[in-house]
């Protein structure tokens, strides 16, 4: 998608996301990446100047590469053999997706909370000078209906 992603009350632009994503990659660590690669069956981030930068690891144990029985790291990126498509899918599409997600999801729990805070505001200014008939009983003169 491009533009601005504000369907649930969070805005941010494509421009933001990659460079979130980009540096959270950078500054993960080689065990997060493989949790990362693990989870989602994708070897490295991009495949390109990302995992230039960063040495992809711990692709050769993953199921995606494994079927094809190669060994090196690089072997495991996506790749065409025979015009078939071969190895493992770069991590940045799944990792976009479910960061999509989590901002949806994040924008709708506080859309949530918003509207429950304003209906609260509204109902407080409703009902301020509302007295308690209840105290009217122990207190004449204090609160509840005039007799």
């Amino acid at each position: 998608s491009s533009g601005i992603n504000a369907e649930y009350g969070v805005a941010i632009n494509d421009e933001q996301k990659q460079d979130i994503l980009n540096r959270s990659w950078d500054s993960a660590t080689n065990v997060s990446r493989n949790e990362v690669q693990h989870a989602f069956d994708c070897c490295g981030y991009d495949q390109n100047t990302t995992d230039s930068l960063n040495p992809v690891d711990g692709c050769s144990e993953l199921p995606c590469c494994l079927d094809l029985y190669l060994t090196s790291e690089e072997q495991c990126f996506l790749h065409e053999v025979n015009n078939t498509a071969v190895g493992c899918e770069p991590c940045k599409a799944k990792i976009e997706e479910q960061f999509s997600y989590a901002i949806q999801v994040s924008g709708t729990v506080g859309l949530f909370f918003s509207f429950t805070e304003l209906i609260g505001i509204i109902l407080a200014i409703q009902y301020r000078n509302t007295k308690d008939p209840s105290r009217a009983l122990n207190f004449p003169g204090h609160g509840g209906f005039a007799k």
